[in-house]
C-alpha cells in the first residue's frame, strides 16, 4: 500500500505547493488502517499535529480539549482522529492552523455515511466528504490494494507577497492599507474608531502588530491590547517583536524606549483605559458587548478587530449589533475589511469546505417590508425535526443565518447541538418554504425526588437542565427539578419581519407544544436587557431570579423568567414571585447597587409588591419632604421619607422612566455615592448633585398622592 500512496501524496504535495492551497483528505476505514495510512502520508509533510487518540510517535499529540492552544501556530499536516466523534468548534480551530501547501486529514468510520446508524450531524458531515473540495480515500476490501482519486486540478495561483511592502513587512496591498487605517486612529481626529474585520488567515492580528510597531517607533505612546486571552493577542506582540527586536516581559508588556505596548485583560480594560493613548481590541466579537460599549465612553482612540467567520463564534452578528450602537455613540467611525488571504491562496478548497461544513457563511433570509405587509397572514408555525433540517442545506443555512444575526456569539458547536441533542426541539415560523423566525427549546427536569433534593442542596449538578436546576438550587424548590419544563434557549426573527408579533406567536407555539406534552412550566434565562424584559413580560412570563454576578458572555446579570402551566407548578410559582419581590428590594443596596437604573426601574415597578415602609405616617413624610425641597433638611436626615415616597411612586401605573427618575433611583434606592451619581449625570459637585435631587423631588412629589 505504501508505494502507490507515497507516489500519490508526493504529487499532491507538489500541486499544493504550486498553488499555495490546502486540501481536506478523509480516510474512511478501520482505525488501524487509517492510522497506518496517515503515518505514510505524514512522510511528505514536516510539521505534523495529531488530535485525538492513538497518535503515532512521528506526530505532535494533542487532545481535542487542547485544540485552542494551537491557535496562532502553523502545521503542514493536521490529523483529526474522529473515531470517537469530533467537536465542531475544534474542527474549525484546527483547520485554521493548516498553512498553505498543507493538508487536513480526518479519520472517520464508514458508518458516518450510512443512514440510521449515527446522528444527523455526522450523517451530514459524511455527505460532505464526497464534495468536490474534499478528497475521500476509502479502505479497500483487499488489504493489498488502495483506491486513490485523481490529483485535483486547482484553480488557485501561488501569490508573490514579498514585493508589496518589504520595509513595512506587509505582504498584501490590503494589509498595507489596513495598517494606515489603524495608524490614522492615533494621528487623525479623535472619536473616530476603526472596525477592522477579516476572515481567518487574512493577517488581521499581524496588521495590528505592524501598526503598533510603527507607532512605538515614531512617537512616545502607551498602547493597550485587549482580547479574550493573551493567547489571542500573542500574534500582535510577535509582529512587534519581529519589527523592533524587543522582549516581552512576564507581565505581557513590551517596551521600546519610553513607549510601551501592554496586554490588558478584557475585564480590566475599562478601568485602566485612561492609562493609555491608544487601545486595540482583538477578537472583539468574543468580548462582552457591554465592555466594548463602556470603552466607547472611556476612550477616544480605539480599534476593534474581529474575525467574521470563526470557530469561536461568528463576528457577523457582532458587526450588525455593535455597529448600530457604535453609530449612535461615535457616528464618524470607520471600517476596513481585509479580503485577500495571506496564509493560503484565494479560493482555497479547505477553506471552502470548512465554510460549508460549519455554515460560516450562512445567510438569514432577505425579507422586505413589502413581504411583511402582503404575506403576514401566510406565516406557518411548526416543529421542524432535526433529521429534516440536516437533510436540507437550504433550510439549515436559513436557520443558522437567523441565529447568527440574533446572537453574535453563535458558534459551529450550536449546529452540532441543534442536530444531535435529543432534548432539543425547533419551532419555526415559515413563509413560502423560507424560515423567517425560530425558537430553540430544551426539555429539562423530570428528576427523581432523591436527585432533586441533592440538586437543591448543592450536592449534585447533572449536566444541562439549567432552568430546573436553578429553581431548585437557587430558590429552594426541589419540586421544580422533579417537574418537566421547556427552556427557550434562542429566539430569532428575520430583519424586516420584526415588530410584527412573530416572536410572540413563536412563544405561543411553544406553549401549545408544551401543553400537548403535559409540560409543567416554560421558562428562559437571558442577559438582562431592557428590550428583552419587555418582550418576555409581554409573553406573560414573570422573573423569578436575577443573577448576583454578571455573565461572562453577555456582560449582563442573568435573568430567569417562568410561566406556570400546571396547577402543581402554580403552588410554588406564586411563592417564588413574592420571594423575587422581597429579595430584589433587599438586594438593591448591596448586590444590585450598580445595576443600570433603567433596568432597575423595570424590575422594581413591574414586580415589587409592596412599597418600603418604616412606620412613618403620611404627615411625617409630607413634612420632611416639604422641608427638604425648601433646603431646610439634608439628605441624610430625610432618607427614610425619600425611600418611602420613591418606592410608592415607582409602583404607580402612570410612572414612566426618564433621567430624573434614574437619578433618584441611583441615589435613594441603590445608595450610590454622590461622586458616582454626580459623574454619571455630569454634575459638577456634590452640592450641585444634592440640589438636583431636591429639584427632582419637588417636581415629582407634586404628581404623588403623598404630598400637597
Amino acid at each position: 500500500m505504501s508505494a502507490p500512496l507515497d507516489i500519490f501524496f508526493a504529487q499532491l504535495q507538489q500541486q499544493l505547493s504550486r498553488h499555495f492551497c490546502r486540501q481536506l483528505v478523509v480516510l474512511e476505514g478501520d482505525a488501524e488502517w487509517a492510522t497506518t495510512t496517515a503515518t505514510v502520508i505524514g512522510n511528505h509533510f514536516s510539521q505534523r499535529l495529531w488530535a485525538g487518540d492513538n497518535a503515532p510517535l512521528s506526530f505532535i499529540s494533542s487532545s481535542f480539549k487542547q485544540s485552542k492552544q494551537w491557535l496562532g501556530q502553523e502545521f503542514d499536516m493536521v490529523v483529526i482522529n474522529a473515531f470517537e466523534g469530533l467537536n465542531a468548534n475544534m474542527l474549525g480551530a484546527l483547520s485554521g492552523t493548516v498553512k498553505g501547501e498543507g493538508i487536513l486529514v480526518i479519520i472517520a468510520p464508514p458508518a458516518w455515511r450510512l443512514m440510521d446508524t449515527c446522528t444527523p450531524f455526522y450523517q451530514r458531515l459524511g455527505r460532505l466528504f464526497v464534495d468536490s473540495e474534499a478528497m475521500l480515500i476509502q479502505q479497500s476490501p483487499l488489504s493489498d490494494s488502495l483506491s486513490l482519486a485523481a490529483i485535483p486540478h486547482y484553480s488557485t495561483t501561488k501569490l508573490i507577497f514579498s514585493d508589496v511592502d518589504p520595509l513595512r513587512a506587509c505582504v498584501t496591498a490590503g494589509q498595507a492599507e489596513a495598517v494606515d487605517a489603524v495608524i490614522k486612529v492615533v494621528s487623525g481626529h479623535s472619536k473616530r474608531p476603526l472596525v477592522l474585520s477579516a476572515d481567518r488567515g487574512r493577517g488581521k492580528s499581524a496588521t495590528l502588530g505592524i501598526a503598533a510597531a510603527e507607532l512605538l517607533q515614531s512617537r512616545t505612546i502607551k498602547i493597550a491590547v485587549t482580547a479574550p486571552s493573551f493567547a489571542c493577542a500573542e500574534t500582535v506582540f510577535k509582529h512587534v517583536n519581529l519589527r523592533l527586536a524587543t522582549t516581552i516581559t512576564q507581565r505581557h508588556q513590551l517596551h521600546y524606549g519610553a513607549s510601551r505596548l501592554e496586554f490588558v485583560a478584557a475585564d480590566e480594560i475599562v478601568n485602566r483605559a485612561s492609562e493609555f493613548d491608544f487601545i486595540m481590541v482583538d477578537e472583539a466579537a468574543a468580548i462582552p458587548a457591554p465592555i466594548l460599549m463602556a470603552l466607547l465612553g472611556h476612550h477616544n482612540r480605539l480599534v476593534f478587530a474581529t474575525t467574521i467567520h470563526g470557530y469561536e463564534g461568528t463576528g457577523r452578528g457582532f458587526e450588525i449589533k455593535f455597529k448600530q450602537q457604535l453609530t449612535a455613540k461615535m457616528p464618524q467611525w470607520r471600517s476596513y475589511h481585509l479580503e485577500q488571504p495571506i496564509r493560503w491562496a484565494t479560493g482555497d478548497p479547505l477553506e471552502a469546505w470548512i465554510f460549508k461544513a460549519l455554515l460560516l457563511s450562512a445567510q438569514a433570509p432577505n425579507c422586505t417590508a413589502i413581504d411583511v405587509i402582503s404575506d403576514l397572514e401566510a406565516i406557518h408555525y411548526s416543529v421542524l425535526p432535526a433529521s429534516e433540517l440536516a437533510a436540507n442545506e437550504r433550510l439549515l443555512n436559513q436557520l443558522f443565518g437567523l441565529l447568527i444575526n440574533a446572537h453574535y456569539q453563535t458558534s459551529p458547536n450550536d449546529i452540532q447541538q441543534l442536530l444531535d441533542d435529543p432534548e432539543l426541539s425547533l419551532i419555526v415560523a415559515s413563509q413560502a418554504k423560507t424560515i423567517i423566525g425560530c425558537c430553540v427549546v430544551s426539555k429539562e427536569g423530570g428528576f427523581d425526588a432523591e436527585l432533586a433534593q441533592l440538586v437543591m442542596q448543592g450536592k449534585r449538578r447533572p449536566q444541562g437542565h439549567l432552568l430546573a436546576q436553578s429553581l431548585a438550587a437557587h430558590l429552594g424548590y426541589a419540586i421544580a427539578a422533579e417537574q418537566r419544563c421547556y427552556r427557550i434557549l434562542r429566539i430569532a426573527v428575520a430583519d424586516g419581519f420584526q415588530q410584527q408579533g412573530i416572536g410572540t406567536h413563536l412563544v405561543d407555539a411553544v406553549l401549545q407544544q408544551a401543553q400537548n406534552e403535559n409540560i409543567d412550566y416554560i421558562g428562559t434565562s437571558f442577559g438582562a436587557a431592557n428590550e428583552l424584559i419587555d418582550f418576555w413580560s409581554h409573553c406573560l412570563l414573570r422573573p423569578l431570579r436575577l443573577g448576583i454576578t454578571k455573565d461572562a458572555a453577555s456582560g449582563h446579570h442573568s435573568l430567569l423568567f417562568v410561566k406556570p402551566l400546571s396547577n402543581a407548578t402554580s403552588l410554588w410559582f406564586d411563592e417564588a414571585v413574592t420571594l423575587f419581590s422581597a429579595s430584589f428590594v433587599c438586594q438593591r443596596v448591596e448586590q444590585f447597587s450598580q445595576l443600570d437604573s433603567q433596568l432597575f426601574f423595570k424590575l422594581y415597578s413591574q414586580n415589587v409588591q409592596q412599597p418600603l415602609s418604616y412606620g412613618l405616617t403620611q404627615s411625617q413624610i409630607e413634612h420632611q419632604l416639604r422641608t427638604f425641597i425648601q433646603g431646610g433638611l439634608g439628605y441624610d436626615v430625610v432618607v427614610a421619607s425619600l425611600e418611602s415616597w420613591l418606592s410608592q411612586y415607582l409602583l404607580q401605573d402612570d410612572c414612566i422612566w426618564n433621567d430624573d427618575i434614574g437619578f433618584a433611583i441611583a441615589k435613594i434606592l441603590q445608595k450610590q455615592s454622590w461622586s458616582v451619581v454626580g459623574e454619571r449625570y455630569h454634575l459638577a459637585s456634590r452640592k450641585v448633585a444634592q440640589q438636583h435631587l431636591r429639584d427632582i423631588v419637588a417636581r415629582y412629589c407634586s404628581l404623588s398622592s403623598l404630598i400637597y
